[in-house]
């Protein structure tokens, strides 16, 4: 079996962490085995930027903006919501000690979700990278070597200048050259005077650490500003009009033009200035790449302090307490270079150019690192450099570097660079919103980059089953079935992007096709279906008996298909879609509506699936239809542990929640996850239902109806989900008591008419005909009954037109027709769904024996429902009903 190949990433702060995070997603994508050695004598995840303990150092980046992910913007603030704080405000400032942890979480995950890669760290440093024969050597500090395949330069931060300090600053022992790198911190006393030179991100937060009562900060910098915030509230960034005018900068005075014209038209549309520095932030390397050398130099001299300044901005509460500190006294800004310094009693005279002298305790460098590599003290960077492997990029900023950020040399170099090296080519390279888009870059181009092998050339699954599509379009698929079996909104649009990247992927229209049916995608199914056969050709055996299968679920639904697709599980069982669509869940509507056999297909498939979220997820759900509720439980718990966001996980613990009576727990447990892991959820609407479930069970009427006005009325939800969700809850609240009979034409209004008079299950069918009895349409439920009595199926014929018949007698001020109907009811079980969502049977039949003055036959309904759970509306009910019937 061939080696995997060797991948090495040089630098484990954030940029280096999120190149290894997506090269293992990219190289699963790629169906490539390759060993990552991480080289970074810290932990991984940190850096300088986020290896500070103290709290008080925030990002300087809303959370809404800190994913690790492109793709998947909130990623980060749905970390936070659980790790953090549950209602952490998207545009809140986390501290920055936090996004250490959070990186480091992110890479464990991506490499626990990849397929054959291996990692390995190394706790030292790298000291140079050479060609190897066709490989590459990497020798580190510790006097080993390894020969790798490829190398990513994520170093990070270099050291910042000293050159403007005088030498007798730099002969100080109280002078700070990088205080970042500080091993102790300063033991600083009341009283002290302590000089911060520069005014940026690194000054603001060493003011925060030296400040303290007693202390007085001077801020020394030419221009003698603080940094300025962020807006108080969120503002959406207004981008250049017409972005193609970029292509005709030809110098820095067109450049300036352009940025200060787009900046007064957000002016004079009424915007606020961040909102016109944001909009340009997607151009900014293009306009930088318009410039040369001297007109990049002339930018470096007279105006990148103000450009950082409006770009690099800071959580207004910590601008905020800067300003009270200049305010009382206790930081004083001064317009000014230091042109002298002196040892003098115990203290270092530091002379500005203003005039003033401060006897200071301390002076620290917080200048920045805009330094030259040629400069550089790092061993790496030097032997690189002297070796003449690399080339400085322009004005010294960083290598040079092609535009995928691969190291430009005289031949071919696998060897790329991530972050502050490519500031000389791109300039704005060292916030995260622009370091994660250079890590996906950079790990696809190394990924694609790497030796053709005979093995594992393909793109994979999650579980290993190889695709057949380009890198792309693997990358959109993967995506979106993770967000199909995580139940999350999305997915249709992935899959659409996926085939659109390359229009012969045959599984990906074939999967497109299903979303169209099972999930009421905006899709042309039968044109998806037609391309997937037009490239079957290219698909291999697998994906040619799925795209068959896909093809029987759409066009000839029922037995025949379903015995297809349990016949491709027998031969296929890691295909986790094509087990999402044979068993009943939330998400897809099962190929049995025997319950047994369902369970048994999950329980079976142990061998291929071990310990995985999504296969843990199943069976918990199946454990609580077994009524197996702490086995369900902590099943649930695995697979949360895992993957927060995984939907059959919660489902099944939803219903463990509900049917053990742990109403008020439950209720409080879904709230919060809806609100945080559950906020990409395809079905909220579905939880939400949960949630009201328990609102109802307590006897909070008023949060019930609160909550399908929120969540669960139209335009929130429509549809097939408005019939199983908003609807049932209207009539199953109106049968409780809750509130009087509903208004539920608004509802019914989005429900397509065919899922009302002829639904295509006998699910659908009960949830149509408790809907058409809360709109009191005895015409529509005779129509149902007649639709239900022409099909073959029992459930149809034996319960359904039943079920309908009882709700026209109830319509009718027939309830004890209605009541005899509803208890010879038979088959309830057969209608599908979860005891939870065909309670409603019972609820209407207690309903309708309350009504007819039955009050014994509901007491014994109720006492068999209130020793299966707890449930404080229903012994409320039974107390009401023994008072009633004493008098």
């Amino acid at each position: 079996m061939t080696a995997p190949a060797v991948v090495a990433v040089v630098g484990g702060g954030a940029s280096g962490t999120l190149t290894a995070a997506h090269l293992a997603r990219w190289a699963t994508i790629a169906g490539r085995s390759i060993h990552l050695v991480l080289v970074e004598p810290d932990s991984l995840g940190q850096g300088l930027a986020y290896s500070t303990t103290d709290p008080r150092h925030r990002l300087n980046v809303p959370a809404s903006g800190m994913s690790a992910w492109p793709e998947d913007p909130s990623h980060f603030l749905r970390w936070l919501r659980r790790h953090v704080a549950i209602d952490f405000p998207a545009a809140g400032f986390a501290p920055r000690m936090q996004y250490a942890l959070y990186l480091d979480q992110v890479l464990d995950q991506a490499l626990r979700d990849a397929v054959g890669v291996s990692v390995e760290h190394l706790k030292t440093r790298a000291t140079d990278v050479r060609r190897h024969g066709r490989r590459l050597r990497l020798t580190l500090a510790d006097g080993t070597s390894r020969p790798v395949d490829s190398a990513v330069l994520a170093l990070g931060h270099g050291s910042p200048s000293t050159s403007w300090a005088p030498p007798e600053l730099r002969r100080s022992p109280r002078f700070v050259a990088d205080p970042w790198r500080l091993e102790q911190p300063l033991n600083l006393h009341s009283g002290d005077d302590v000089v911060l030179v520069g005014a940026g991100l690194t000054m603001a937060d060493m003011a925060l650490r030296y400040g303290r009562e007693g202390v007085r900060v001077h801020v020394v910098s030419r221009h003698g500003l603080l940094p300025l915030p962020h807006a108080a509230t969120p503002l959406p960034a207004t981008p250049l009009a017409d972005p193609a005018a970029v292509d005709g900068v030809d110098g820095l005075a067109s450049a300036r033009r352009l940025v200060f014209t787009h900046l007064r038209a957000v002016r004079d549309a009424g915007g606020d200035w961040r909102q016109g520095i944001d909009g340009l932030r997607p151009l900014i390397s293009a306009l930088w790449r318009q410039l040369d050398d001297p007109a990049r130099g002339a930018f470096l001299a007279s105006a990148s302090r103000r450009w950082d300044r409006v770009r690099h901005r800071v959580d207004p509460a910590l601008h905020s307490w800067l300003q009270e500190r200049r305010t009382e006294g206790s930081l004083v800004s001064h317009a000014a270079e230091v042109v002298a310094a002196a040892e003098i009693g115990g203290r270092l005279r530091v002379q500005l150019s203003d005039g003033s002298v401060v006897d200071a305790a301390a002076v620290l460098n917080c200048t920045g690192t805009c330094v030259g590599v040629q400069a550089s003290d790092d061993p790496l960077i030097m032997n690189l450099l002297a070796g003449g492997v690399v080339r400085p990029g322009p004005l010294d900023l960083g290598f040079a570097t092609d535009t995928d950020g691969r190291i430009s040399a005289s031949e071919a170099f696998s060897v790329w660079a991530v972050g502050p090296l490519r500031r000389g080519e791109l300039w704005e390279s060292t916030a995260v919103p622009e370091l994660r888009s250079q890590a996906a870059e950079v790990a696809r181009a190394v990924i694609e980059d790497l030796p053709a092998l005979p093995i594992a050339r393909r793109p994979r699954d999650q579980y290993g089953l190889p695709i057949t599509a380009n890198g792309a379009a693997a990358e959109r698929y993967l995506a979106g079935l993770g967000r199909i079996l995580r139940v999350q909104s999305g997915a249709e649009t992935l899959i659409a992007q996926a085939v659109a990247l390359d229009p012969d992927f045959a599984l990906g229209h074939a999967v497109q096709a299903l979303l169209g049916v099972e999930w009421g995608a905006e899709v042309d199914v039968e044109t998806s279906l037609a391309k997937a056969h037009r490239a079957m050709g290219r698909a291999d055996e697998r994906e040619r008996r799925f795209i068959e299968v896909a093809t029987a679920r759409v066009q000839e639904p029922g037995a025949g298909s379903a015995a297809a697709l349990l016949s491709y599980l027998n031969a296929y069982p890691e295909d986790a879609l094509a087990v999402s669509l044979a068993v009943p869940t939330i998400a897809f509507g099962g190929a049995t509506e025997i319950p047994a056999e369902a369970w048994a297909l999950v329980e079976g498939l142990q061998p291929a699936y071990g310990q995985n979220w999504w296969w843990l997820g199943m069976l918990a759900f199946v454990r609580q239809d077994q009524s197996r509720f702490d086995e369900a439980a902590e099943l649930s718990a695995q697979a949360l542990a895992v993957e927060p966001a995984a939907g059959h996980a919660v489902h099944a613990k939803t219903h463990a929640h509900y049917e053990t009576g742990d109403h008020v727990a439950g209720l409080a447990w879904l709230d919060r996850w809806i609100a945080t892991s559950g906020a990409a959820a395809s079905h909220r609407a579905h939880f939400a239902w949960h949630a009201a479930l328990h609102e109802l069970a307590l006897g909070d009427d008023a949060a019930a109806h609160a909550r399908f006005a929120a969540q669960l009325a139209p335009p929130e939800v429509s549809g097939v989900r408005a019939l199983v969700d908003s609807a049932s809850l209207l009539w199953r609240g109106y049968t409780l008591g809750a509130w009087e009979r509903p208004e539920i034409a608004p509802v019914l209004a989005t429900v397509p008419e065919g899922l009302l008079y002829d639904p295509p299950t006998p699910f659908v069918a009960l949830h149509a005909a408790v809907a058409l009895a809360a709109a009191g349409d005895c015409q529509g439920l005779a129509r149902l009954r007649r639709a239900a009595a022409a099909r073959s199926e029992p459930a149809f014929t034996d319960t359904v037109a039943p079920l309908a018949d009882a709700l026209v007698h109830l319509l009718l001020g027939d309830a004890d027709r209605a009541t005899d109907g509803l208890t010879a009811l038979c088959g309830v079980d057969r209608l599908g769904g979860s005891a939870a969502q065909r309670e409603i049977v019972e609820d209407t039949l207690l309903f309708c024996a309350t009504k007819a003055r039955r009050f014994d036959q509901a007491q014994v309904i109720l006492h068999g429902r209130l020793e299966r759970r707890r449930s404080p509306r229903d012994a409320a009910r039974c107390q009401q009903l023994n008072s009633t019937e004493k008098h």
